[in-house]
C-alpha cells in the first residue's frame, strides 16, 4: 500500500471518528477524543480526606497534574499515585489517585490536566475540575 493511500485512510478514520464523537457530546483534538469536562461537586468536613480517581494510562506518557496550585489554606495534598489495572496486559490503563485533606471550612476549585510534561506548547488532552466545599 502506498503512503498516500495510508494517509487518506487515516484521514477518513479521523473524520468518521469525529462525526461519532460529536454526536456523543465529545470533542476531538487532532485524532484524539477529548471528553468535555464538567465541574463535579464534592462536599466534605474539616479533617476528612478526599480521594479523587482519574482514568489514566502511564504507558502513553500522559499524566494527571494540578492545572493550578491548590488553595493550601483549605486543602492539603496527602498523596498522588498511579495505580495500574491488574490485567497483566502491556499498555493497559489504570487510575491516578489523588488524596487531599480538608484543613478548614471553605469552598475551592481543584483543577487537573492530563498531558505529557515534555509537550509544553500543546493543550492538555483532558481536563477535570472539582468544586470542593469543606464544612465544619
Amino acid at each position: 500500500m502506498n503512503i498516500k493511500r495510508i494517509i487518506a485512510k487515516k484521514g477518513l478514520i479521523c473524520a468518521g471518528l469525529f462525526c461519532v464523537l460529536v454526536i456523543q457530546g465529545l470533542t476531538v483534538s487532532g485524532c484524539f477524543a477529548e471528553q468535555k469536562s464538567q465541574v463535579k461537586s464534592i462536599e466534605t468536613r474539616v479533617g476528612q480526606d478526599i480521594s479523587i480517581a482519574l482514568e489514566a494510562n502511564a504507558t502513553t506518557g500522559y499524566q494527571w497534574e494540578l492545572a493550578r496550585p491548590l488553595d493550601e489554606k483549605t486543602l492539603q495534598l496527602v498523596k498522588s499515585e498511579y495505580l495500574p489495572e491488574k490485567t497483566g496486559l502491556v499498555g493497559s490503563g489504570g487510575k491516578q489517585m489523588w488524596v487531599l485533606k480538608a484543613l478548614k471550612q471553605g469552598k475551592t476549585i481543584v483543577s487537573f490536566k492530563y498531558s505529557r510534561p515534555w509537550e509544553k506548547n500543546n493543550p492538555p488532552a483532558r481536563k477535570e475540575s472539582f468544586s470542593i466545599v469543606v464544612k465544619e
